[in-house]
């Protein structure tokens, strides 16, 4: 029996317009799916980056309790019965020093860090807590900050981080008897210089201080310092500040010893000459117009130059030169601009050029008539700008001069006047 199937219409057969319909709103689909997705991707990037800090905060915050434990169980007594606050001072100020280098916040109490202390465990069961075989422990705990914008909203402001670590008691360290086997090893010779760890340098402006400081592990019992810039060494375990007056290298080393021998340490110290700006002048005297040299003797020498002279003048040259019209005396400033961190160093000397007021020449009027005198007082080369003055008892009219009162030849202020008679 022949059944009747209706044909069902499929996208071969449909009309050309259709297909492309449906294409359209399947693209615009995906365009609409994906702009979903793009801030959830986004999102998890940040956090990704976020937390990723947070984790090399956590294996530096590792380092850093594998240090401080180290430290306590190279000084165990420090804790014991005679408690030794210098040695748990240096104990403090290396955990406070190291979590500043990480950016990890220890906890504090009425404002006031707080750092833990380390704790001695009795592990060969003598009863005692910091001998050989004890262990001491250090636990140190921490705050870093989300600062990636909008993640701190979602999973909080900080993040909490401890770490832990525990190393042998060595001050049971000892060597004995003269023959193979017996247990030690010679110290790790290591120390710090303004906290900076060996080998890392240092560097500063002379006069450069430096505080040195042991931190070498293995127990060491002596110490050696060398400085290099011709003091005297030192056999402190901490010889603290050690100041580099002259400009160079240094190389310090630092010798540890135990009885199992030596081993050292270096760290170079590279000091840079303080910047000291100074100046000269051809002439510091003289009458006005002075005609001044000056010159910059600034050491070392800088990358701009400003001047002032006292008289309002100035200049940016190096090795300018001025001229003072005026008598007085001046004030000399230079201001030497240097790279970071000097910046502008001034040198200022106070009443450095004194300006007399101008000499002329006096000139003879003798046989001049009056009314002519006047232009050969203030022409050239006399050049006076004062006054040709009749005398007393002169007579009147335009007589011709016969005595003066200025000596011919002599010099005077320009300003002068000059008195003229007829005897």
């Amino acid at each position: 029996m022949l059944r009747h199937r209706s044909a069902r219409p499929s996208d071969a057969g449909a009309p050309a317009l259709l297909r492309g319909r449906r294409r359209e709103r399947s693209r615009g689909q995906s365009l609409v799916e994906f702009a979903l997705v793009i801030p959830v991707l986004l999102l998890l990037t940040l956090i990704a980056l976020d937390f990723g800090r947070v984790y090399l905060g956590y294996i530096n915050l590792q380092n850093m309790a594998r240090i401080a434990a180290n430290f306590a169980a190279n000084n165990p007594t420090a804790w014991g019965a005679k408690p030794d606050a210098a040695v748990q001072l240096k104990y403090k100020n290396q955990i406070v020093a190291d979590a500043a280098a990480i950016n990890c916040a220890l906890p504090k109490v009425a404002g006031v860090t707080v750092v833990p202390a380390p704790v001695f465990k009795d592990k060969n069961g003598n009863g005692k807590t910091t001998d050989l075989g004890d262990t001491a422990e250090v636990q140190i705990g921490c705050t870093f900050g989300v600062i990636t914008p909008g993640i701190s909203n979602i999973v909080g402001g900080t993040v909490q981080v401890g770490a832990a670590a525990s190393f042998p008691v060595k001050s049971g360290m000892t060597a004995s008897g003269s023959g193979g086997g017996a247990g030690g090893s010679p110290p790790n010779a290591a120390f710090s210089g303004n906290g900076v760890i060996t080998p890392n340098p240092v560097s500063g402006v002379a006069p450069f201080t430096v505080e040195f400081r042991d931190t070498s592990g293995g127990n060491p019992t002596s110490w050696l310092w060398t400085f290099s810039d011709g003091s005297p060494s030192s056999t402190l375990q901490d010889p603290l500040l050690h100041t580099f007056n002259t400009a160079g290298t240094y190389i310090v080393r630092m010798v540890a010893t135990n009885v199992r021998g030596s081993t050292f340490a270096e760290m170079g110290v590279t000091v840079t000459a303080a910047s000291t700006v100074n100046f000269t002048a051809n002439q510091t005297t003289g009458n006005a117009p002075l005609t001044v040299i000056f010159t910059d003797t600034s050491s070392p020498g800088g990358t701009a130059y400003a001047w002032t002279f006292g008289d309002g003048g100035t200049s940016s040259s190096q090795n300018p030169s001025h001229t003072y019209n005026t008598s007085g005396t001046y004030t000399v400033a230079l201001t030497v601009t240097y790279a970071a961190p000097t910046g502008a160093k001034t040198e200022t000397k106070t009443g450095f050029i004194t300006v007399s007021v101008a000499q002329c020449l006096v000139p003879s009027l003798n046989g001049v008539r009056f009314n002519s005198a006047l232009a050969v007082w203030r022409g050239a080369p006399y050049n006076f700008t004062g006054n040709v003055i009749r005398g007393p008892g002169a007579p009147n009219g335009n007589f011709t001069i016969t005595a003066q009162d200025r000596t011919a030849g002599s010099t005077v202020a320009c300003t002068s006047d000059v008195t003229v008679n007829r005897p």
